[in-house]
């Protein structure tokens, strides 16, 4: 097993690479329009009928559409129907926990554990971007808001709902496609590899768990607002299986989510009617995934108005107090996910070659 160096260190810090625009391949502007149209057809129709705090768990479960962005449809097929059904499984587990009145650390628990199992089998599957992330992301937001048990069971049938849909958005194109010969992957032996002694994807994942849990019990410990705001950060700079490229989500996280709170602040401010934000969240996600495949940090200008403009249908809290909850939050979590990755990288998590 190779551990850092002082050579391997200095090399990942380096800032080379923190601002490069990656080339793009791929049909990027029909995958991001298929992702818009998939992750936000269910969130539209409960804001619209009323249902706002429904919202978070529609566009958890419509979040299936941003996944397998360029795989061959059987693959796609495949993939989308696992990561959907444990999108769903996470807002479960997380309205449980929510309606059973779990407190902060059971809580926190919970999160760090779905974000373990996440990064495991994503990494398992290969389904590429964001990975593990957006299961932190559902687990810990529905934990924190608040229901009862049939309240639970409703999240969990429209996130369901948002899954499904995103499932068949993702698939329309098929119908068209002339590429018949595509097989499905094999994903056994991805499984067996990822839970073998010689795994590579233990190590990562038992990394993933444990900065979510140090930094959820750090933004608690702070008094900070939102405390799953911190463990989304440490999971999101940890979705990478190379400590260089951590680094750069981190640097790429925190600086765009602080341009993002600035534009975020803006458009709080301006108590905008509920179809005009609904519109921007719409036009956010699209412009992250037509960004993100470039550069992580443009890409963070949009997900955090998103991020705010979709809280803001459920809370009341001020404009200020949310964007700034939202940074803080952001740096101690990607600081508490960098810290866990430069403890001895070890197996399966070296330096990226480029």
């Amino acid at each position: 097993m190779k551990y850092l160096d002082g050579h391997d260190l200095r090399r990942a810090l380096a800032p080379h690479g923190w601002w490069r625009l990656r080339p793009v391949s791929g049909p990027v502007g029909i995958s991001a329009l298929r992702a818009m149209t998939g992750a936000n057809i269910v969130l539209v129709a409960v804001v619209l009928a009323g249902h706002t705090a429904l919202a978070p768990a529609a566009a958890f479960g419509g979040m299936t559409a941003i996944h397998a962005r360029f795989e061959p449809y059987p693959v796609r097929a495949r993939m989308l129907a696992a990561i959907g059904g444990g999108l769903v499984l996470a807002v479960a587990l997380g309205s449980l926990a929510s309606a059973a009145g779990w407190g902060p650390l059971p809580g926190t628990l919970l999160v760090a554990c779905v974000a373990a199992a996440a990064k495991l089998l994503t990494d398992a599957i290969r389904s590429g971007p964001p990975g593990g992330l957006i299961f932190v992301f559902a687990a810990g937001t529905t934990a924190v808001l608040p229901a009862d048990w049939g309240t639970a069971g409703v999240q969990v049938g429209v996130a369901a709902a948002g899954a499904l849909t995103a499932w068949f958005v993702a698939h329309v194109g098929w119908l068209f496609s002339r590429s018949g010969h595509e097989q499905p992957t094999a994903w056994r032996a991805g499984v067996r590899a990822a839970f073998s002694r010689s795994s590579h994807e233990l190590p990562r994942a038992a990394k993933v768990g444990g900065a979510v849990l140090i930094a959820g019990l750090l933004a608690d410990l702070c008094g900070l607002g939102h405390p799953y705001w911190a463990m989304i950060a440490a999971a999101a700079v940890l979705q990478s299986t190379h400590l260089r490229h951590t680094v750069h989500r981190t640097i790429q996280r925190v600086t765009g989510t602080l341009a993002g709170v600035v534009i975020a602040w803006l458009l709080l401010g301006l108590d905008l009617p509920m179809p005009v934000k609904l519109a921007m969240i719409v036009a956010a996600l699209l412009c992250a995934e037509l960004t993100v495949v470039r550069n992580y940090a443009l890409a963070m200008l949009f997900v955090t108005p998103l991020t705010l403009l979709l809280g803001s249908l459920i809370s009341n809290a001020g404009a200020v107090g949310m964007a700034s909850d939202r940074l803080l939050d952001t740096v101690l979590g990607a600081v508490a996910g960098l810290g866990v990755a430069l403890i001895r990288p070890g197996r399966g998590y070296q330096l990226a070659a480029t």
